[in-house]
């Protein structure tokens, strides 16, 4: 699998692992490693959530696609920690579908309610409002896209090591009947 060239994008609602799981598979595969939100947070001097509140979702996006496509134009071995609503772009969708490897992260509302409600300070579409409503709002507008996504991982009730693991061979059986 070290021979593995294509980005591997990882996929799925917030709460549900992408930059932990991304950081311990890309040093397993031996590959570097990009959490998007991190990069707009460098690029920009402002938290996500103070960029949401200055600028807004659409300004968030549309530097989240340019820091994305900046990503694709390195010829890196990556894992990509993408945000929970990447997908809602038709060019990175059709980018990320088509000239990477897109695991989806999936895990039901209990499992991300009850890892959010620890932690939503920097999660500005959720910081307000019922987080049951809205995570599942959020999943019901995003599902039928992460369902596009070549390989998919419930995350559910395994540890991160597990997770790990349960990638790993993904991609393993993925590589070989894709002829990567």
């Amino acid at each position: 699998m070290e021979q593995l060239e294509r980005r591997i994008v990882l996929v799925g609602m917030t709460g549900v692992g992408k930059t932990t799981i991304g950081k311990i598979l890309a040093k397993e595969l031996k590959m570097n490693f990009l959490d998007i939100d991190h990069e707009i947070e460098k690029q920009t001097n402002l938290k996500i959530k103070d960029f949401f509140k200055i600028y807004g979702e659409t300004e968030f996006r549309r530097i989240e696609k340019s820091t994305l496509l900046e990503c694709f134009r390195t010829t890196e071995r990556m894992i990509i920690a993408s945000g929970a609503g990447i997908l809602s772009d038709e060019e990175i969708k059709n980018i990320i579908l088509n000239k990477c490897i897109c695991i989806f992260l999936n895990a039901n509302l209990s499992t991300l309610i009850s890892r959010l409600k620890k932690n939503l300070s920097n999660r500005p579409k959720l910081s307000e409002g019922k987080l049951e409503e809205k995570l599942k709002q959020m999943y019901i507008e995003r599902i039928n896209d992460y369902k596009k996504s070549h390989v998919t991982i419930d995350v559910d009730n395994i540890s991160i090591p597990e997770a790990v693991s349960r990638i790993s061979k993904a991609l393993i059986k993925y590589e070989k009947y894709n002829h990567l």
